[in-house]
């Protein structure tokens, strides 16, 4: 893939509006800011509540309800510059400027070639020449030092980078005689380790370069990238690779020391240090630790990868960042990294106090385009007894519009990445901002290819709430992991949306504190509680995943060797389940099959024999029980389908009651989930906890698909409506299995 800097979004003249929030989720009386680009010209904009998102004639139709916050109703957009590729800065000190001779040496792995240039440790900008080391063209490695700031002398080495491997590099230069030596040495980690002994390993070239001292100019230096030198602020000649034990000596070593370094001596003990920088230490944040006294610090910019193993890592594929810190003395660069895109707000809104709480969207159009920039408001206390739980960390993680999962069939692509596409070196995507541009939020076009399952999916249920009059809230994703379950305590039942995948270790323990301590959950989802997910502590914009390999889905699912342990919070990435906190134990059902098809047959849900039990028979109030359940609806024609979960009695443990399966679907369309040995299903389930808490699982994505199928007349829909209605009117502290007496007012 080529730098995204310069790819056309749409093939189409006029299409390209880009955009995001600043905020994902916020409390009414807050402040939004918005953030828009594309082609040249006038949008209008408005704001509204978004209530059904699917233009599907067969159902409701595209609804919102428009608000005026104080918006404009026309803004001038541009094309925004957008700064991508990660690279480490060391702001510019005078100890970077060495009078007289000097070292600079490092380990690096390339991961991407195809010609160009590509920066690995430079002090260089227009006008502010000093002296940089680049991997250049094809697979040729070469030194430079400027005397005027403004012209250079080369170096090359004698051999060919490749691309893959682990490989040494340090360069040299003496003002007097006016010398550069260029050391190399080539070939993997393995081999270096095995001859650490001899000392004839480092090859050097050599060349005279004029007398002087290099250039005392006042640009950083930077690891992996180089200042752009036609666009002020923008950087280029991007490395995409791992960069290692960089460090810089006020001494031209000699050949032996190199080779000594290369080896792994501690640089401390051989010779005056200028820089030496460990990149395994303080990787839960950009700050990049300088050893040496002159504390050199720096930044690691647009989230590179970090507890990433380095060129002296000889561990287990399971070893850990935290096992061995020195192991892990490295830093991954993407020329595709983004940490945040820097736009320019277009403008700024003040939510009002009383604003209703919703998922709502900034529309932005032209004659041409529409852009949705949808985000979340929240009460600031509590004002109803239901919650609906807004999966927004999933939202995030399918947030691009690249990937067949996401792709929303706008005739624009998104430049950026998310967690299910790769680095342009084909290496597991790690961290996805939310301060970047996406179109992947559209609540309208994201199911065409592989049915709904991010906001239109969960708007069916909004529309489905409206219609039935029910008094709710919404919440985000993102405040449960602020919040914890104290958030959750005022309410007396939470319902969860349709494909809540990614949680973080303070959701799982909120969920699970809250049905044990008596709360009602209503899980109307698949593939939940399912992949470990961080959110940054000190830039809560930024989530981190490092999937563990389960599963054989591609070049996402592979992760690297030694590297599942989680840079922004040091916990293990993976599955919940490998963490011993399977979804089970909180809803009652987990993963267990897929169909990502449009059912062209009969394929719902059966009743089984437990649903006629007086304990549950409630749950099917209105429903025959010979009735399939959900063989019809918008997402893909069935309310079984997408990613399903069932109740797997083989696994169950002394943790957790087990649930009631009341009714299971099964069909030949669904394929089993590759993780483990489960039978391919989806089922409607029942769990009640000791304090009166309870969960009713509705085991697939598309339920909330076949909410509104004929006027909202339909066993799901009937379903739902009985299971809410017991969970909000049995008293606190009873079981729902038992008759709770009159019911709440519903409009029937």
């Amino acid at each position: 893939m080529s730098n995204p800097r310069f790819e056309k979004s749409s093939p189409v003249p006029g299409l390209g509006l880009e955009g995001y929030a600043d905020e994902i989720t916020l409390p009414a009386g807050a402040d939004v800011a918005f953030k828009l680009g594309g082609p040249p010209g006038t949008v209008e904009v408005n704001l509204s509540r978004l209530i059904h998102g699917d233009p599907n004639p067969d159902g409701p139709g595209y609804r919102e309800e428009r608000v005026s916050w104080g918006q404009p109703e026309r803004i001038e957009v541009s094309d925004q510059a957008t700064d991508y590729g990660s690279y480490v800065e060391i702001p510019h000190s005078d100890t970077l400027n060495p009078s007289v001779a000097f070292t600079v040496g490092l380990w690096f792995q390339p991961s991407l070639g195809g010609g160009g240039w590509r920066a690995l440790a430079v002090k260089w900008a227009r006008d502010n020449l000093g002296y940089g080391i680049f991997f250049a063209g094809e697979r040729f490695l070469t030194a430079a030092v400027s005397h005027d700031g403004r012209t250079a002398h080369w170096a090359t080495a004698r051999e060919n980078i490749h691309v893959g491997n682990w490989q040494f590099v340090a360069f040299s230069y003496r003002p007097d005689p006016g010398e550069i030596r260029l050391y190399q040495q080539v070939g993997d980690t393995a081999g270096v380790i095995e001859t650490r002994s001899s000392r004839d390993t480092v090859s050097l070239s050599s060349k005279s370069v004029g007398k002087g001292p290099v250039f005392a100019g006042n640009a950083p230096l930077l690891f992996g990238a180089c200042q752009d030198p036609d666009r002020s602020g923008s950087h280029w000649a991007h490395f995409t690779g791992k960069i290692a034990h960089p460090v810089i000596f006020g001494a031209a070593l000699d050949g032996e020391a190199v080779q000594a370094l290369a080896d792994g001596q501690d640089p401390l003990s051989l010779g005056p240090v200028i820089g030496c920088w460990h990149l395994g230490l303080e990787v839960s944040g950009p700050r990049v630790v300088d050893l040496s006294d002159n504390m050199n610090h720096g930044l690691a910019v647009n989230a590179p990868g970090r507890a990433v193993t380095g060129p002296f890592w000889t561990g287990m594929p399971s070893r850990l960042y935290t096992d061995q810190p020195d192991d892990y003395n490295a830093i991954y660069l993407h020329e595709d990294d983004l940490e945040d895109a820097g736009w320019p707000t277009s403008f700024s809104v003040a939510v009002p106090p009383d604003a209703r709480s919703g998922i709502y969207t900034l529309r932005a159009r032209t004659d041409s385009d529409t852009l949705f920039v949808p985000f979340v408001v929240t009460s600031k206390t509590p004002r109803s007894d239901m919650a609906f739980l807004i999966p927004t960390l999933t939202w995030q993680a399918y947030g691009s519009n690249r990937a067949a999962y996401s792709y929303t069939e706008d005739g624009v692509l998104d430049r950026t990445l998310c967690t299910y596409d790769v680095h342009s070196d084909g290496s597991m995507v790690h961290y996805y901002s939310r301060l970047q541009p996406t179109r992947g939020w559209n609540p309208g076009a994201g199911f065409q290819n592989w049915g709904a399952h991010n906001i239109t999916a969960n708007l069916y249920l909004i529309d489905w709430l409206e219609a039935m009059a029910y008094e709710y809230e919404v919440l985000a994703d993102e405040d449960l992991h602020r919040g914890g379950a104290g958030l959750l305590c005022g309410y007396r039942c939470v319902v969860m949306g349709s494909h809540p995948e990614y949680h973080t270790e303070a959701m799982v323990d909120s969920l699970s504190a809250y049905v044990r301590n008596g709360g009602r959950l209503v899980y109307l989802g698949g593939n939940g509680l399912y992949w470990v997910m961080s959110i940054d502590p000190r830039r809560p914009y930024l989530l981190e995943l490092r999937r563990g390999g389960e599963g054989d889905y591609g070049p996402t699912y592979d992760p690297a060797p030694g590297e599942s342990q989680h840079s922004t919070t040091l916990e293990l990435g993976g599955l919940w389940a490998r963490r011993g906190r399977p979804p089970r134990r909180t809803v009652g059902v987990e993963h267990a099959s897929n169909a990502w098809i449009e059912a062209d047959e009969k394929r719902g849900f059966r009743r089984l024999p437990s649903s006629m039990d007086v304990r549950y028979a409630w749950v099917f109030d209105g429903v025959g029980k010979d009735e399939v359940i959900g063989d019809f609806g918008l997402n893909l024609g069935s309310a079984a389908g997408f990613e399903m979960d069932a109740v797997q009695s083989w696994a169950w443990d002394r943790f957790t009651p087990e649930p009631v399966v009341l009714a299971r679907a099964a069909h030949p369309d669904f394929i089993p989930a590759r993780r483990t040995h489960v039978s391919p299903a989806a089922d409607l389930a029942i769990m009640d906890f000791a304090g009166g808490g309870a969960v009713f699982s509705a085991g697939s994505v598309t339920w909330t698909g076949s909410l509104s199928h004929n006027g909202y007349a339909n066993n799901v829909s009937t379903i739902t409506r009985n299971v809410i209605r017991r969970f909000l009117d049995t008293p606190d502290g009873q079981t729902v299995l038992e008759d709770p007496g009159p019911t709440s007012p519903v409009r029937e």
